[in-house]
């Protein structure tokens, strides 16, 4: 072998090297994993986003799902999220006050909450079935760390039902585990967000009603960890896109914009 041609070899062996070293050095931000945490009422929708997001973009987002006050204390204490998804505006202005956030959160929706039996009550008047004897068990989400719990304990309390009502609640860590109640019947009846009801995993499952001006702003915030990733960035910007706003319209909610 002439002594060009090896010079020549080593040379292309060297810049595969480089690459090889490059590759392995790539930071975090750039890889291609998104980390999102969400509010529990928002798990299905954010699925049918992710999936049509993954129809243009081939990146990988995990979900860490949960109340929204639960989220928060984890951030707060470090956890690797990219994006917070909240079912309310309050925990998002509360990282973004204390420094948590790379801008000013964004309304992306306002949500709905509803009465939902898998049983045959007539929810013709809305709450004022539960105070029927038969119904001895009601789930509402912990007012402590879920807006939804917050929302629906406000709307007991209003109608004047709350201190008549509260030997009955059953209290769910979240939205989520609130359905999981209602779906098995570990409860008679209980107040869960729309969003829910109108997945095609749960619609058509029991009967559900609209509870009259409980609609609920809900806001997301890009974290300073997500800032310098572009493929956060993308996905947050396409969550307040059009095609963003027809799937959460599908999922019972208002738009945001």
């Amino acid at each position: 072998m002439s002594l060009t041609l090896k010079n020549k070899v080593w040379a292309l062996l060297f810049f595969v090297l480089i690459i090889v070293v490059l590759k392995s050095c790539t930071p975090v931000s750039e890889k291609k994993t998104i980390r999102v945490a969400a509010a529990a009422s928002t798990q299905y929708v954010l699925e049918a986003l992710i999936e049509a997001y993954n129809s243009k973009e081939a990146v990988q987002i995990e979900a860490v799902i949960s109340s929204s006050g639960k989220l928060t204390a984890q951030i707060e204490h470090g956890a690797p999220i990219d994006i917070f998804i909240s079912a309310d505006t309050v925990y998002p202005n509360y990282l973004f006050e204390n420094g948590r956030g790379a801008a000013p959160p964004t309304i992306y929706a306002y949500g709905q909450l509803v009465l939902w039996t898998v049983g045959t009550y007539d929810l013709s008047h809305g709450v004022a079935v539960l105070i029927d004897s038969s119904i001895q068990k009601i789930a509402i989400a912990d007012p402590k760390t879920a807006p939804y719990g917050r929302l629906s304990q406000a709307y007991l309390k209003e109608k004047n039902l709350y201190k008549r009502l509260e030997h009955k609640l059953i209290l769910g860590e979240s939205i989520g585990q609130v359905n999981q109640y209602i779906n098995t019947e570990a409860v008679e009846i209980g107040l869960t967000a729309k969003s829910v009801v109108m997945a095609p995993k749960l619609k058509g499952t029991g009967q559900f009603v609209d509870l009259e001006n409980t609609s609920l702003a809900q806001s997301m915030l890009l974290l300073k960890r997500g800032k310098n990733s572009t493929l956060a960035v993308g996905f947050y910007t396409f969550l307040q896109s059009t095609e963003a706003q027809k799937i959460f319209a599908e999922y019972g909610y208002s738009s945001g914009f």
